[in-house]
């Protein structure tokens, strides 16, 4: 006998264990599947926190400029709506768990907290919700680096639990079970799970919610949609596109697939995992930072630290040389001097399984020695040391040192307080990667979360939520991710529980 559930969820995320739960709520009966051996997926390894909204159509202006004409106005406006609820439904679960949220808005954000947003229309109604504590809670052992991230997903594990939803753990999605009409539409009936080492085919009445996360550990799919030649990927490997494979099976178009959150960082020998730079997500521009990257010509590129260090700072890397068809700043450099070494650690190391996990030193010693940090005791013998041109590395440094002299930046305008000088030997390098936290793209879906053909019409019984066919395809929106997988997984979730009363009532219809 064939197993059916109203509701299965496939991945348990943010968006997937929202789905799961907001289905529960609905009176759906749920099924949550998740690959790996434990919930979480990326959300354990983010800051946890959602941008949220006083005003949902300020919020939805602003968003339309995030999307650059790549999203209706009526996602943006379910998005928006979202937004201004997403408050409430923490507090919801806060109460269930024991937790403390925050909320934030206006004054109340500290600037650094502000500094990734642009100056565009509606700005001034985005806020920040998180949660801050969990009773009896520190952090899942498995887990290195976003702490705030575990205290959501957290939060959303108690919930779950709480709830009559069956979790299956090692459970992979392989295939979608799809109806075919004469016109050749597909509706989506169900789902093959991957359990104890056999297939099951288990019926949705209502439908299925693909929350799978993105594709940035699979190389080919890298290789066939970005341009950038390289892109290491960081966080969870669990991400490597078979829900958007799935969903392809079941004649889904694609959307935003180029987009990515990235930034630079560094590859390190006998790590799976990139190492992200420490500047986060958002621009704090009182915080001295204490290096310049510079391209395989010895020259300065870009600005070290724009609005939004982890969303765009892997662009600037991905310049071809028309001229010579040669990607000039893959790999690039990081250049500091032995006070920048001792500042602090400038790699930050997440994992989301312990063979992924390492410790970056505090001073930059550790990783000196092994020679992963380029060591001289002049410019000219690091720039040969790192084959670039020495007369112009050397110019560039000087440059440098005299913009930080003058409080200016001329050539990309830098925070001026962020400018530090480069003087003291022994001098420093480390090759500087494009590295991509997540990817962005996916299925094509509606302000519903229900999936589109290549078409444009429904593939019914079909939903994709969160970094799966994510809402943001031209500039992210820091904390969008956390946001649109609440909204759109409790949006996915109503939807899907309603097509199920539906069938429900068909199917006893005398």
């Amino acid at each position: 006998m064939v197993e059916t559930y109203d509701v299965i969820v496939a991945g348990s995320g943010c968006a997937g264990a929202m789905a799961a739960i907001a289905a529960a709520d609905a009176g759906a009966s749920v099924l949550l599947v998740e690959k790996s051996p434990h919930i979480g997926g990326t959300t354990m390894l983010s800051s946890g926190f959602a941008r949220v909204a006083s005003d949902a159509t300020g919020a939805a202006e602003y968003l339309d400029r995030t999307s650059a004409g790549r999203i209706s106005r009526p996602l943006s406006e379910a998005l928006a709506q979202g937004m201004t609820e997403v408050p409430g439904v923490l507090r919801d679960l806060a109460l269930r768990a024991q937790a403390q949220v925050s909320v934030r808005f206006g004054a109340e954000q500290a600037s650094n907290e502000t500094e990734d947003l642009y100056d565009w229309p509606g700005r001034e109604s985005l806020g920040w919700a998180g949660i801050e504590g969990v009773a009896g809670f520190d952090r899942y052992p498995w887990v290195h680096g976003g702490s705030k991230g575990q205290l959501l997903m957290r939060v959303l594990q108690l919930n779950i639990e709480q709830r009559p939803i069956d979790v299956w753990l090692g459970a992979p999605a392989r295939r979608l079970v799809c109806r075919q009409s004469f016109d050749g539409t597909k509706e989506v009936t169900g789902l093959i799970v991957e359990r104890d080492g056999r297939e099951i085919a288990i019926e949705a009445r209502g439908g299925v919610i693909l929350a799978t996360g993105g594709f940035e550990f699979n190389r080919q799919m890298l290789l066939d949609y970005m341009e950038i030649p390289v892109l290491l990927p960081m966080g969870h490997a669990g991400n490597n596109g078979d829900g958007i494979a799935m969903a392809m099976e079941a004649g889904a178009a694609l959307w935003h697939m180029w987009h990515i959150h990235g930034s630079y960082g560094f590859k390190l020998p006998n790590l799976p995992v990139a190492v992200r730079n420490p500047l986060g997500g958002a621009r704090n521009p009182a915080r001295p930072l204490a290096w310049v990257l510079v391209d395989q010509r010895g020259q300065r590129f870009t600005n070290e630290l724009p609005r939004a260090p982890q969303d765009t700072l892997s662009r600037p890397l991905s310049q071809l040389n028309e001229e010579n068809g040669h990607h000039e700043r893959i790999p690039a450099w990081m250049i500091f001097d032995d006070n920048a070494r001792k500042r602090g650690p400038i790699g930050r190391p997440v994992a989301a399984q312990p063979e992924h996990v390492y410790e970056w030193s505090k001073d930059n010693s550790k990783e000196v020695s092994k020679g992963w940090i380029r060591q001289a005791p002049t410019l000219e013998a690091l720039a040969a040391a790192i084959k670039v041109p020495v007369e112009n590395f050397v110019r560039t440094i000087g440059a440098w040192n005299n913009a930080v002299a003058a409080g200016s930046d001329p050539l990309f305008a830098r925070p001026p307080a962020s400018m530090v000088s480069i003087d003291t030997p022994p001098f420093h390098a480390i090759e500087v990667w494009p590295v991509v936290s997540n990817t962005q793209g996916g299925p094509v879906h509606d302000e519903h979360q229900q999936v589109l053909d290549v078409r444009g019409r429904l593939i019914p019984g079909l939903f994709a939520v969160g970094e799966l066919g994510s809402f943001f395809g031209h500039i992210y929106l820091l904390g969008g991710n956390i946001s649109e997988g609440i909204v759109g997984g409790r949006i996915a979730a109503r939807r899907a529980a309603k097509r199920a009363q539906r069938s429900t009532h068909a199917e006893t219809r005398p």
